[in-house]
């Protein structure tokens, strides 16, 4: 039936009704427990409840306010317990329920919380002890009481809920499910414990309340399973009687386009619409419907743009004020400039509501119960977040015992959770083509975790279009790409893939699981159709209970069992023993039925016999700690794209030229016992060259000169190294070269003045701190063991001016050429630690970062950059100055005296300034108790605050009266909080200021960012100066106004919240009035320059903060830290 029909019941049934549920209850009793679980279920399925918040009553009668909220409910929940008949306010409410229901067509649906329903029908227990009571109290008002015995006798009487020896959630999800019953509204079931979403369903709600003709259009991605659906429908469900015209259309993807397009219809027109015969008839139909009605349409796992277009077709059809809400897993769905949208990514839980989930499920309350928290943890994590995982496992372990629970824990890891599997395989099954999925599956069995560029380098020597392919797996929300820029993918997602790999491995063998890999090698099972194996011994003698210990020279196992279960795989029956370990030796015979395999991972493998038919088909290798001390010559790699043999025992990669025309990354790092390099002349594809900590390395073969392609050489820690050979001064392609700790190196040969690249590095050894060469560091040129001599020959060298970024840190310099102005692409110069350094000539006018910090000497700098950073340098008088006359040309009288009260009162160590679009703010960064910012207020001022001292979800109250003639043009707001080690520092939160009483609100960044969670900084105060502009929402005196913050991120905790209206006269439409004087709202210096008192006393707070202050980072666009003077920042 369609959504309308339902929506015309209900209204013509219950008519005048402004609620749909009150809620009576004893606040002794139940406030804090049962009765605020019912309200929030009741509220999160969309039911509009009356709940009275007061928690002591005055006077002897019901307040007008809850007369009316009875009168216009349509039902009444009375929550009975123990002392419910005690109050007599619970008593008269009960009496007029009872007599609108004998009056009007109401509901009443009486709930026994913890006493039988005989108790309260017959007055006996604590039911009696309350009437005796009253008795005495109103033995003058005895009909009264008896008003009260014969409500109790007729609700006792009715088919209500009865809690007894049951738990509290069933009961809950039973009286929510019988009130949508009564109601006959079309709503949507929301899981009962819907841990972790209200920030992302509150901020959704703003937006829908929201009634211009801005963003119509709502995207929701994410994994499957990760409770999209769930969301939409708690939007859907608290929203939909807002709107005209309201449909949900569930499971898009498994439904036909013309169907979806009736159902719409019927939807919106309130009437069964069965005469569409095609796509095109239906789009029409719809756009007729939707241009003339507010609506609110949600779209339920769309997963194409065709499937989209058939139903919404262009954005303009839309009425003013109709939203969208898409839910997906195709983070692509929309271009950026295709349609204006906003999109919202639904992540994992964390792991504290993820635990709090999964213990609703498993064991009925908010934490596990004693004996099973260490088994709950295991299972959280296995779950990573995911609430389906966390729903479906806990129910099904539920009730059962501690053999069960191990049992399930054994499995988990080798035959994931269908039900789990059957939601994200959905994922997978829609994406279009072979190679999307070959691509993830290879991903998922082989790559999880590499870097993506040399994933990407792989899977091109495959097919080409790898990079493409992964960003289309990322939109379907299938892999990431995490900050180390390295591939990742949900556990459970990974899990996913593998099964399917496991399923379709007759037709193509992926192995992973070491045990079946190892199986595989023993040459036993068949392997042409092998595509890839992984193995790692060190993982699998670990997880089959072997105990590792390592020495510098070799690696020991003392084996169990399972050295009876390898003896049998072992070269001669035996476990061989030599320079290596333990390991079991394998046979080369292996390898001559992997005729077509591309990726082989053999890590701390050990083979016997012949190479020669070794797969020739190969795309990558890695074998970590490779035997060999050198390659076989017998080897045909000329496939090979990644070769990966790190910790290996070579000492001669190979003998003579090897022939590897694709390969593109060559990885030797902690190969202790390389001495030379290889003859690199057969690597003409080249690109990445890694021999990190080849601690014995003293010879690097003049051949590398040919690698013309190659972009990155890593010698990092290469500590026997002495020279470099003077042909890699022909690497032009060289972007990266990574120096740090090359403590022996004496002699750089290399004419760098022909590279072009990018990111040439240099470190510790011969350069102290990371630079790069499009940023070439100078002080490549000036180690301090170098001699005299060489250093002149060195600082004949030319910077090319196509230089972006410049790293000097650490240097002697005592001054930077004057020519440094013409570097026309410098976006990037590092100075840090350049003590002798006195003065910076002229620099780029584009340069963005500018970093002098503790250049102690530096008296001078030309000009800012964009940003620059200047931690230490407090004697910088004249950057210091500069600011100085920078904040007192753009800020008021009234922001400089919350300065002085910031910096000279509290002695707070660090504090942030942001003026940016006229707003003001201050952010003090608390340490102690000392630092707090008690007095936000100026004296004389408290009572013109509104302050909630504990902050929960939301702060709301009616704006006071306001002087006579004054209306109100701005507002300071106060915010304690602080953040958890789980924030990101670019994670941006609002204060949404709503007026309810208009339905219009005013959102603002809170400019706290960025900064990092420091374990000594206890909290953030911030104290925010607004002035409201033309086109922001009016606020009037009496009108309902709401503050929250959004999105309501578990990482930031707000702990208070106070505001101060500030009011103008009439006419006086420049001047905020604020204990007696006329506050400028410009950002410039209009009306304050013109006062010299104000000036001379700007300049007076502004010279008392410098005294005892220094800007430590100061920000053009309007940023400036400060930190006491022999202070580090430290928290940027």
């Amino acid at each position: 039936m369609a959504a309308g029909k339902y929506q015309e019941s209900y209204s013509s049934r219950f008519p005048n009704c402004k609620y749909q549920v009150f809620l009576s209850f004893r606040g002794e009793d139940t406030r804090k427990n049962f009765t605020d679980h019912l309200y929030t279920a009741l509220v999160q399925a969309g039911i509009h409840t009356f709940r009275d918040d007061n928690e002591i009553r005055k006077g002897e009668n019901i307040d007008v306010e809850l007369q009316k909220a009875i009168q216009q409910s349509k039902i009444s929940i009375i929550v009975f317990s123990k002392d419910y008949a005690s109050s007599r306010w619970c008593l008269d409410e009960l009496v007029m329920i009872m007599e609108r229901k004998r009056n009007a067509d109401c509901i009443v649906l009486p709930v026994f919380y913890d006493v039988d329903p005989s108790q309260v029908g017959r007055q006996t227990g604590s039911f009696s002890a309350a009437f005796v009571e009253h008795e005495k109290s109103f033995n003058e008002e005895m009909e009264r009481v008896n008003g009260w015995r014969i409500a109790l006798k007729e609700v006792a009487d009715l088919a209500g809920m009865v809690l007894g020896d049951g738990y509290e959630a069933p009961l809950v999800q039973s009286i929510v499910e019988k009130v949508l019953k009564n109601l006959d509204k079309k709503m949507f079931h929301v899981p009962l414990h819907f841990i972790g979403r209200d920030p992302l369903v509150q901020y959704i709600n703003s937006w829908l309340q929201d009634g211009s003709h801005g963003v119509a259009i709502a995207l929701l991605y994410g994994i499957g399973g990760v409770g999209k659906t769930a969301i939409a429908k708690s939007v859907y469900n608290q929203n939909s009687y807002k709107f005209e015209g309201k449909s949900f259309l569930s499971n898009f993807r498994s439904k036909d386009i013309v169907f979806l397009q009736r159902q719409l219809l019927s939807d919106i027109l309130k009437k069964t619409v069965d005469g569409i015969n095609d796509e095109d008839e239906g789009i029409l139909k719809i756009k007729d419907a939707l241009c003339c009605r507010r609506t609110l349409i949600v779209l339920d796992d769309v997963d194409k743009r065709d499937q989209f277009n058939a139903i919404i077709g262009m954005q303009n059809w839309l009425c003013k004020g109709s939203k969208i809400i898409v839910t997906t897993r195709n983070k692509g769905l929309f271009s950026a400039n295709d349609i204006e949208w906003i999109r919202y990514k639904v992540e994992p839980l964390d792991i504290k509501k993820s635990l709090e989930l999964f213990s609703w499920n498993a064991f009925v309350q908010a934490d596990p119960v004693d004996g099973f928290v260490e088994a709950s943890l295991r299972i959280v994590h296995h779950c990573n977040g995911l609430p389906l995982a966390l729903r479906v496992i806990g129910s099904s372990l539920s009730g059962k015992g501690r053999e069960i629970w191990e049992s399930a824990l054994q499995q988990m890891e080798v035959i994931p959770n269908f039900k789990v599997q059957e939601i994200l395989r959905i994922s997978y099954d829609f994406l279009d083509g072979d190679y999307p999925k070959n691509l993830f599956l290879d991903i998922t069995c082989f790559f999880n975790g590499m870097d993506v560029d040399d994933a990407v380098r792989i899977l091109d020597g495959l097919d080409k279009g790898a990079r493409f392919g992964i960003d289309n797996l990322i939109d379907r929300c299938l892999v990431e790409i995490n900050s180390d820029q390295r591939l990742w993918m949900h556990q459970l997602v990974r899990d996913m893939g593998r099964e399917i790999a496991r399923q379709e491995s007759l037709k193509c063998q992926r192995i992973w699981r070491h045990e079946d890999a190892f199986t595989v090698l023993k040459g036993t099972t068949d392997a042409e159709n092998l595509r890839g194996l992984t193995i790692d011994m060190h993982a699998l003698m670990e997880d089959n209970y072997a105990k590792v210990v390592c020495t510098d020279s070799m690696v020991r196992h003392r084996l169990n069992f399972f050295q009876q279960w390898l003896s049998d795989f072992s070269y001669g029956g035996k476990l061989q023993t030599g320079q290596t370990s333990l390991f079991p030796i394998l046979s080369t015979d292996a390898f001559r039925k992997m005729t077509d395999v591309k990726f082989l991972e053999l890590n701390y493998t050990n083979f016997h016999g012949s190479f020669e038919h070794f797969p020739k088909n190969l795309i990558w290798l890695c074998w970590h700690g490779l035997p060999l001390s050198s390659i076989p010559n017998n080897v045909c790699l000329e496939k090979l794209v990644v070769l990966d043999l790190s910790r290996s025992c070579l000492v001669d990669a190979w003998k003579g030229k090897l022939f590897l025309p694709k390969l593109k990354v060559l990885d030797l790092r902690d190969s202790h016992d390389l001495i030379r390099t290889p003859d690199f002349s057969g690597l003409s594809s080249l690109e990445k060259l890694i021999l990190e900590d080849c601690i014995r390395l003293v010879q690097i073969h003049e051949s590398i000169g040919d690698l013309q392609r190659l972009l990155i050489l890593n010698l990092k820690n290469c500590t026997s190294l002495m020279e470099l050979p003077e042909e890699m001064s022909t690497l032009n392609s060289l972007q990266e070269l990574v120096l740090d700790g090359c403590s022996n190196l004496d002699s750089l040969n290399m004419e760098l003045e022909h590279h072009q690249g990018r990111n040439f590095l240099q470190s510790n050894g011969v350069v102290a701190s990371t630079s790069y060469i499009t940023s070439l560091p100078l002080k490549l040129f000036f180690p301090s063991r170098f001699s005299a001599r060489k250093m002149l020959r060195c600082t004949s060298f030319a910077l090319p001016r196509s230089v972006t970024r410049l790293d000097l840190s650490g240097t002697t310099m005592c001054s930077l050429p004057e020519s440094i102005k013409d570097l026309g692409l410098l976006d990037f110069l590092f100075l840090r630690n350049c003590k002798m350094l006195q003065a910076l000539p002229e620099l780029p006018s584009h340069l963005r970062v500018l970093d002098v910090s503790f250049c102690y000497s530096l008296q001078r700098l030309a000009n800012l950059s964009r940003w620059t950073a200047s931690e230490g340098c407090d004697q910088l008088f004249e950057f210091q100055d500069r600011i100085k006359q920078e904040l007192i040309q753009k800020l008021d009288s009234h922001v400089f005296r919350v300065m002085e009260r910031v910096s000279a009162q509290l002695q707070s160590s660090r504090f942030k300034i942001t003026f940016i679009d006229g707003i003001f703010n201050v952010v003090v960064y608390v340490f102690d108790e000392d630092e707090k910012l008690r007095g936000f207020h100026e004296e004389g001022e408290e009572d013109k605050w509104l302050i909630q001292n504990e902050f929960v979800d939301n702060f709301s109250f009616k704006i006071p009266s306001p002087p006579p003639a004054h209306r109100i043009c701005g507002f300071n707001m106060f915010t304690r909080f602080s953040v958890t080690s789980e924030y990101s520092r670019y994670d941006a939160f609002h204060i949404e200021i709503r007026n309810n009483t208009s339905g219009r609100y005013l959102l603002r960044q809170a400019s706290i960012f960025p900064i990092i969670y420091a374990p000594g900084v206890r909290e953030f105060q911030s104290l925010m100066h607004m002035k409201l502009f033309v086109g922001d929402p009016t606020f009037d005196n009496g009108d309902d106004v709401s503050i929250s913050v959004l999105p309501h991120d578990p990482a930031i905790q707000i702990k208070a919240i106070g505001v101060q209206w500030l009011h103008e006269e009439e006419g006086k439409n420049d001047d905020i009035q604020s204990k007696d004087e006329v506050i400028n709202a410009h950002n410039s210096s209009d009306d304050d320059d013109d006062d010299d008192a104000a000036h001379v006393a700007k300049v007076e707070i502004a010279s008392r903060i410098f005294r005892n202050y220094y800007c430590a980072l100061h920000g053009n666009i309007g940023w400036w830290y400060f930190a006491k003077k022999g202070l580090k920042l430290i928290l940027i």
